[in-house]
């Protein structure tokens, strides 16, 4: 292990803290997109043992360290092809207080859907995120994030509703999705076989004109969905889903990541 003297040191990019590039540049995996892409590879590739841990904080000459105030992280992240070597190990210090995702994660979800969608190659990704992670944010989701962010699983949600009346419930919608994929949105209206139509804001304050959203008729147990693509190019932020119906209008906000 290294002496002190000659310990990582963070780099800075906008007062964000970057991993030293001496002694974490980055590693990888020989892996190609189909492996990175296939759901659940990231949970099989993570195997970083507690040993890897300490070492990592000894090396950037963390001695004394409050809860949760930093986390082990993968410089080139696993589901970029990141490998488990020491060399790919940072202590990332956390940017956002509990239940709140660090800036540098929603950067990877975003380069992970443009890799798989082949819209950046898994090389350029990984070498944009392991020297510059901060750039590489602005460059692809602009400004920092703000609000909770949750994992980007589809939830049955309750049949509360907003608006003025209670005829209507949006019952299943992704809480966060990656933009060039594939939204779904079912809602159950009181009265069977109801004219309904939804409608989409985007977090820049646009209304979204993808084909799959509009009018849409409810079957016999006032069960009616629609399925829309989110743009590869959506700006990050709040977008708001609204269906209203004969029964009645319902609302909710997913996460664009």
């Amino acid at each position: 292990m290294r002496s002190e003297s000659a310990s990582a040191r963070y780099r800075y990019d906008h007062g964000y803290a970057l991993n030293d590039l001496r002694i974490s540049p980055g590693a990888v995996f020989d892996v190609g997109v189909a492996a990175i892409c296939r759901s659940g590879y990231a949970a099989l590739a993570r195997h970083v043992t507690e040993a890897q841990e300490q070492r990592t904080y000894a090396e950037y000459a963390i001695v004394h360290r409050a809860s949760g105030q930093y986390e082990i992280d993968h410089v080139v992240p696993l589901e970029l092809g990141g490998s488990n070597s020491i060399k790919n190990l940072w202590p990332e210090p956390n940017d956002h207080p509990p239940g709140y995702a660090n800036s540098k994660d929603r950067l990877e979800n975003r380069l992970h859907a443009q890799v798989c969608a082949r819209r950046v190659a898994l090389v350029v990704a990984q070498r944009m995120i392991s020297r510059d992670w901060v750039t590489a944010y602005h460059r692809f989701l602009g400004t920092w994030p703000v609000g909770r962010i949750v994992t980007a699983t589809t939830t049955t949600l309750p049949t509360t509703t907003t608006g003025d009346t209670t005829g209507v419930a949006i019952t299943s919608i992704p809480p966060s999705v990656a933009p060039g994929s594939t939204v779904s949105l079912t809602a159950r209206s009181a009265r069977a076989r109801d004219t309904c139509n939804l409608t989409v804001v985007l977090p820049s304050g646009r209304g979204s004109t993808a084909s799959g959203l509009g009018a849409a008729t409810a079957d016999a147990q006032g069960v009616v969905a629609w399925t829309w693509r989110i743009g590869g190019n959506t700006d990050p932020g709040e977008a708001t889903a609204t269906v209203v119906c004969g029964a009645g209008r319902a609302q909710r906000t997913f996460t664009i990541l």
